[in-house]
């Protein structure tokens, strides 16, 4: 009885405990975290970077017109597109006919001055020509006046030369030179001098006379040597003169500036005239989108652009920005889709041709997209998608299932632990190393997860290493 009693507690004792551990259990299995888990896989990342922006024409013109000019009025404005021949904007009329007067005064004082400079050179070439001539006939003058003085001082030399020898043979001594003199008209006389005194008069006067010869023979040399020096110093000074007046006139270019300026004004008058005759107006030399207009009405125009137009005839580009961020992702080749805003199909097949730093925020980059001749109207709003060329990774997940803090990324794993009541769920941190990753997934790096582990990708509450969880039944 005893015994029996002993298996009935015994009995009712195992019955409370398993109704214990089955609360228990509840309990414990209502207290844990509810998962649901994934596993990796092989996949692509795709990268799309939406962004809108501006067709512009691939070949920019620039339209002006003559400095100075004051704008009545403009007829376009930025963005508008226009056809070849419109009229961009109008001129003043008054003001640019008095331009054109003032223009031709200037032209005209110009003339002039030019035909006074030229009168004074060609009377400075007279006077040279006249002076160089004189300069001439003073030299032959000199030649002709110095050979003269030299001929009659030579012919003078050889005369008094000749007079002194004719003396000299005619009386060989001083006797016969009195007996010469004697018989020449003091035969008067002859009988009251005596010989003696006729003697010493007759050699004293032979002397003399010997004397007055030579000194005439010496002083005719002398004549004919300055004759000569004084021919050479003539010619050489006539010479000098001759050299001096055949350099010519010292010209200036006075009047070649003012040449060149006259005819920079007379360009400048038939670009006005030009203007004129097309009544002041405007007009675009081509068909293309007004991109920027850097005049305004009632202000004059300077000698740079009045308004730059991108030319729609040719081929063109579409240019929009992006997030620096976002640009990491594209490329020379990437992919892009665009849309043209109210029209609900996209045009495909075009990709990036260009990217640069955006000159006004370097946050931004400017991603260029060249379209080919007809594609989109020039100044179309148009909405682009740029892709990236997927990669193909051996370990991807969703990117819900992956967990990021300071120190880098990590996942949340499952492994079976066996507890007091059995075998239980557990989540492991695991770091991983991201090589990519989009909106939705994220590459890996392989060889830290197998394809046989589960991943958290979600919870209903909040969890970390160690909770025990329960998975969600599909």
């Amino acid at each position: 009885m005893i015994r029996k009693k002993a298996f009935g507690i015994f009995g009712g004792f195992l019955a409370v405990m398993l109704v214990f551990t089955i609360l228990s259990r509840a309990a414990s299995g209502a207290a844990m975290a509810r998962v649901e888990t994934v596993k990796i896989s092989t996949g692509t990342i795709d990268h799309r970077v939406s962004a809108s922006g501006r067709v512009e024409a691939g070949k920019e013109i620039a339209v002006y017109t003559e400095g100075s000019q004051r704008v009545e009025e403009i007829f376009v404005r930025e963005g508008q597109v226009v056809e070849e021949g419109e009229v961009l904007f109008q001129i003043n009329l008054s003001e640019l006919e008095e331009q054109i007067t003032v223009a031709r005064q200037d032209m005209e004082k110009a003339r002039l001055q030019n035909q006074d400079i030229q009168n004074s050179r060609n009377q400075d070439q007279q006077n040279q020509e006249t002076a160089r001539n004189r300069a001439a006939e003073d030299y032959d003058a000199a030649v002709l006046k110095g050979e003269q003085s030299i001929a009659e001082a030579k012919s003078a030399w050889d005369a008094a030369e000749v007079a002194l020898r004719e003396f000299l043979e005619s009386s060989t001594d001083k006797m016969s030179y009195s007996q010469n003199g004697e018989a020449s008209g003091e035969s008067g006389q002859s009988g009251q001098i005596d010989d003696s005194a006729g003697s010493e008069e007759a050699g004293a006067e032979w002397e003399r006379r010997k004397s007055e010869l030579e000194q005439a023979v010496t002083d005719a040399k002398r004549t004919y040597e300055e004759a000569v020096s004084s021919k050479d110093y003539s010619i050489q000074e006539a010479k000098r003169a001759l050299e001096d007046a055949s350099k010519g006139v010292t010209l200036d270019s006075t009047l070649e500036q003012n040449e060149i300026t006259r005819q920079q004004e007379e360009i400048e008058l038939n670009k006005l005239l030009e203007l004129q005759a097309a009544e002041g107006k405007i007009k675009a030399p081509v068909r293309g989108a007004v991109t920027e207009i850097m005049i305004a009405v009632g202000d004059f125009t300077s000698d740079g652009t009045a308004i730059r137009m991108a030319d729609a005839s040719g081929e063109s580009y579409l240019t929009v920005s992006v997030d620096r961020t976002e640009g990491e992702f594209i490329n020379i080749g990437s992919s892009v889709e665009i849309k043209v805003s109210g029209k609900a199909e996209k045009i495909t097949d075009y990709t990036v041709t260009g990217i640069v730093e955006n000159k006004e925020d370097k946050s931004l980059l400017d991603v260029r997209i060249d379209l080919p001749e007809g594609v989109l109207e020039t100044g179309a709003l148009v909405e682009a998608e740029i892709i990236r060329k997927p990669e193909n990774y051996a370990a991807t997940l969703p990117v819900e299932a992956l967990h990021e803090e300071s120190s880098g990324y990590y996942v949340l794993v499952l492994e079976e632990e066996q507890g007091v009541l059995g075998t239980e769920l557990a989540v492991r941190r695991l770091d991983v190393e991201v090589l990519d990753k989009n909106g939705a997934a994220a590459a890996l790096e392989e060889g830290v997860l197998s394809g046989e582990q589960e991943v958290v990708s979600s919870s209903n509450r909040m969890i970390q290493e160690g909770d025990r969880v329960r998975k969600k039944e599909k």
